[in-house]
């Protein structure tokens, strides 16, 4: 994989249910990696691990809900996760990472009820990468709903150029009483298969699954921290390419320019547009200042959708920890926001303002040392922005006792002085 491709990277954690201790999630759409952190080194700065999140599954576990406020769980049964005898579930997963290895979009979107562009651009992107998945264990339970299995995937994926098997772990609900065939479900959930889903992985016995997944992803990352390192240049360069992609197909469909409109002249006699006196020779305008560049960071995985509605179509999530454009705030409770290249919308009570740089004078540039944490304010326990790659040089905008105050991004970011020169 050529260096070069890497440009930043980009901290993406998710945030789901509750398990027996804290995990986080890399997911790079054709790849989701569990990993979990049994302590944390609050003292070592110069790390690609962030802290504590809490997650449970991956982020290809559809139904991202608008809201994070809890529902009320439904009753779940007590059937025990099992190894997978279905014939035609074994088929169809094989088959679906079969796909996702081979970026073939067109098998992917015969084998689920519903896939955005958004996602098969993300697998057909991320596949450049994946050189095989070695391993593929199924283990199912019963779904909500008559005709639907869960079926929860232990895989281990290699990457093109790299020689460690990557573990991780996937959740799929399965539709099993089609006459056509066995489907993955992937569209929207009534909040009862939701609060299934969520139930059922706070079992015990999935509990256990998801620790021992966690437990050798721990293994590898701790042998060999480079991986990390990688896993998220990874995500940064597929999400990267998948910006580009999106913004070159809405230019190629947008309508051709007709040219500036004609701005007609006022009566004779009367007063102009602009309600200025038509005597007297009007001031110079004032050159209109540029609004600054606002982010905001996603409290929790939350849907962006193309307008402002729960029932608009989705364009994606954002991920809780990530950063985000904000165009605009509105007061029906929505905030316009720049998603991979296009406008998007996401409720406002799921975003949290960061502190923008812009307008923030630089007084000198500061380089990364080896691969530091990025935090949103000068402690080693703020919340982490992301990460600033070694050999990569940001402005620097103060000193603060030890720490460094930088434009990561177009945010205010942090870093240890002792990482950078």
């Amino acid at each position: 994989m050529k260096q070069d491709k890497w440009k930043s990277i980009v901290d993406y954690v998710i945030q789901h249910s509750k398990i027996l201790f804290p995990v986080i999630v890399i997911a790079a759409a054709a790849v989701t990696v569990t990993v979990a952190l049994s302590s944390r080194n609050s003292n070592e700065e110069a790390q690609t691990v962030p802290g504590e999140e809490i997650s449970q599954g991956s982020q290809d576990m559809q139904g991202t809900q608008d809201s994070a406020a809890p529902s009320e769980q439904v009753g779940v049964g007590e059937v025990l996760l099992q190894e997978n005898t279905d014939q035609g579930i074994t088929d169809l997963i094989t088959t679906y990472y079969g796909a996702r290895q081979a970026g073939d979009t067109e098998t992917i979107s015969a084998l689920c009820d519903e896939v955005t562009n958004q996602d098969l651009l993300r697998f057909q992107e991320t596949s450049k990468y994946i050189a095989s998945y070695p391993a593929l264990e199924i283990y199912t339970k019963p779904g909500l709903e008559a005709g639907t299995t869960l079926a929860y995937v232990y895989y281990r994926v290699m990457f093109e150029g790299r020689d460690e098997e990557v573990p991780g772990y996937q959740t799929l609900l399965i539709n099993t009483n089609d006459p056509n065939g066995y489907y993955i479900m992937r569209g929207e959930f009534s909040q009862e298969v939701k609060d299934y889903i969520a139930a059922v992985s706070e079992q015990d016995d999935v509990v256990v699954f998801n620790n021992r997944v966690t437990a050798e992803y721990n293994e590898l990352m701790r042998q060999r921290p480079e991986a990390f390192v990688f896993l998220s240049e990874l995500d940064t360069c597929v999400s990267t390419a998948v910006g580009e992609l999106i913004a070159q197909q809405n230019m190629a469909s947008a309508p051709p320019e007709g040219g500036e409109p004609v701005q007609e002249p006022p009566a004779e006699g009367g007063e102009p547009a602009s309600g200025e006196p038509a005597s007297g020779s009007p001031e110079e305008p004032a050159a209109p200042t540029a609004p600054a560049t606002q982010f905001a960071k996603a409290t929790t995985t939350v849907n962006v959708r193309n307008s402002d509605s729960e029932n608009a179509d989705k364009l994606g999530k954002v991920a809780g920890g990530e950063s985000i454009q904000v165009l605009e705030q509105r007061v029906n409770g929505w905030s316009k926001v720049l998603y991979e290249g296009q406008e998007g919308y996401i409720k406002s009570e799921f975003l949290e303002l960061v502190e923008s740089a812009e307008g923030v004078a630089a007084i000198g540039t500061v380089t990364a040392t080896t691969t530091v944490n990025v935090r949103a304010s000068a402690s080693e326990t703020a919340e982490r922005l992301g990460v600033l790659p070694g050999g990569e040089s940001v402005e620097l905008l103060a000193n603060e006792n030890g720490w460094c105050k930088i434009n990561y991004s177009g945010q205010i970011g942090y870093v240890k002085a002792d990482y950078v020169q």
